[in-house]
């Protein structure tokens, strides 16, 4: 199946840069990451992954979405060094991901994970937000401003003499994301950050989120199955199915393509849906679908 390309206004800007031997440090004009006929299979049957190309820029916010068995987490863990493809390749900075280069990552590309129970290991806060720059075998005096700007910026500062099991889901996924963010790595995969989370730690992963992309420059791919907060975090939209990508394009033109999101087995936003639904009854397919209650009521 082609993939379908849809037209895009994102303006992209540029994340932050760590130069100090690091082969994927991201460069000016170099796209962050990119999937060259990446295909992956985990028995003989079926690929789980099936030649899927793309490339993100620096300074973009893409969701990956698809429905269970849709090839998105997979693609996900092989974008983060977690898998070796059966064919293809992925490169970060134009650098070519292999069991050479995989040992720097770490220092450009941040993973979290969707269970943060799977990330945090230290007794406390303040300890798992410095365990990466330690390892980094960073001075002293730079973990200690590391942690303090990242659990500023994360507004997790409260929590540092937290013991790591006396936190909420919301603040164990906003602590997982400070850890990367006193690493410094300019490009975030995230893993259904969404998932399990009440409304009100929803919203704050979402401000926090936009935060990091609009006010410091991160490049981010996530996936999710929650449509409706799609446009609230990403500009850019990947669709999977049957191990294949299926469409790629600006957010707002994917999730306003019913017949597309439905074929994918996804569920288009509520409030998108009631438009839709209410424009096929007057045959005004022409008007401009809301993607948000703010777009609706204006």
């Amino acid at each position: 199946m082609p993939v379908k390309t849809l037209p895009s206004s994102i303006s992209c800007h540029y994340g932050q840069k760590n130069t100090t031997g690091n082969p994927f440090s991201l460069a000016d004009g170099q796209s962050a990451l990119e999937a060259v006929n990446l295909s992956f299979c985990y028995d003989e049957d079926r690929k789980a992954v099936s030649d899927v190309n793309f490339r993100i820029m620096p300074g973009e916010t893409v969701a990956l979405c698809g429905h269970n068995g849709s090839g998105k987490t997979t693609l996900m863990k092989l974008l983060a060094g977690l898998l070796k493809p059966l064919t293809g390749l992925v490169k970060i900075s134009g650098v070519e991901l292999d069991h050479l280069s995989a040992r720097h990552l770490f220092r450009t590309v941040g993973l979290m994970f969707q269970d943060p129970h799977d990330q945090l290991f230290c007794t406390h806060v303040g300890e798992d937000v410095a365990y990466g720059p330690r390892n980094m075998k960073l001075a002293d005096d730079e973990i200690t401003v590391r942690v303090h700007q990242a659990m500023e910026t994360t507004d997790t500062g409260h929590l540092e003499q937290r013991p790591i099991h006396h936190l909420s889901g919301g603040e164990m996924k906003r602590v997982a994301l400070a850890g990367l963010v006193a690493m410094k790595t300019p490009l975030l995969l995230l893993d259904e950050p969404f998932s399990g989370l009440d409304p009100a730690s929803t919203g704050r992963l979402v401000s926090l989120i936009r935060h990091l992309t609009d006010d410091h420059g991160y490049t981010l791919v996530m996936t999710t199955h929650q449509m409706s907060l799609v446009p609230e975090v990403a500009r850019r939209m990947l669709v999977m199915q049957g191990g294949r990508l299926v469409a790629d394009g600006a957010a707002r033109e994917v999730l306003t393509d019913i017949p597309l999101l439905k074929s994918a087995g996804l569920q288009t936003p509520d409030i998108t849906r009631f438009f839709y639904e209410k424009a096929l009854r007057k045959e005004s397919l022409s008007e401009k679908l809301p993607l948000t209650v703010e777009e609706a009521l204006n």
